[in-house]
């Protein structure tokens, strides 16, 4: 068993109640990125206007850049440790996007995101590697040290994910961030003790299928940067 973090998650029970939970379970990659998108303080679209992601609750309803109002169904959210090593782990880090270093009001003002996060992309480059002109790629595949910078945090910080009804891309600050969803085949990538433990984190849901299809499909780091570079 791999060492663990503290994962905490408040989701939509069927009869409309939010639950809550605290469970320890695997630092891995494949858990953590389920937690780590986005960065207290961002502002996330809703039907009520911007909110704080901080503030939001399961059930209520956001704008998604796919032109849909969905609700969300669960929080997930874990606290970052500065100087924190793990095996194999990268170090703990935060990206920050500089205002308007996406173009005009994206974003506005300067977001910061968590070390899971994945940008939408609009690109005709984006087809023949994923068949689409548009893809989620990892916001740390566009620092330049410059206007999108990799920061280390002075002190503990929370970073936050959220899943909706159907996945969709949220709106956050002027920029296009997915939702959460666990990816494809991610059942195959796990032995099954692992995958029980964490599909007990999305309490919501009987399988992992209920998360549905991806709203658009994934770049890797490595793909993004050589079409960019």
């Amino acid at each position: 068993m791999p060492l663990t973090r503290r994962y905490e998650a408040a989701w939509l029970a069927p009869s409309g109640e939010i639950k809550t939970s605290t469970r320890m379970a695997p630092a891995t990659p494949q858990f953590e990125e389920a937690f780590s998108a986005l960065g207290r303080g961002s502002l996330i679209l809703t039907e009520d206007g911007p909110i704080a992601v901080e503030d939001l609750l399961p059930g209520m309803h956001v704008l998604t850049a796919e032109g849909r109002t969905e609700p969300i169904v669960w929080i997930g959210s874990m606290t970052l440790y500065p100087g924190q090593t793990l095996p194999d782990a990268e170090p703990v880090s935060l990206t920050r996007i500089t205002a308007d270093a996406f173009g005009q009001g994206k974003p506005m003002p300067d977001l910061v995101l968590g070390p899971r996060a994945r940008l939408l992309l609009r690109d005709a480059r984006c087809k023949p590697i994923t068949g689409e002109d548009t893809a989620y790629a990892p916001a740390r595949a566009f620092g330049d040290g410059c206007s999108v910078i990799e920061v280390t945090p002075a002190a503990p910080v929370a970073v936050y994910h959220l899943a909706l009804a159907r996945q969709g891309t949220l709106r956050v600050m002027g920029m296009e961030i997915e939702s959460y969803h666990p990816g494809e085949g991610i059942e195959s990538m796990m032995e099954p003790r692992l995958l029980s433990l964490f599909i007990a984190l999305f309490p919501h849901l009987d399988c992992l299928a209920d998360f549905g299809p991806m709203a658009h499909p994934r770049m890797t780091r490595f793909e993004v940067e050589r079409m960019i570079g």
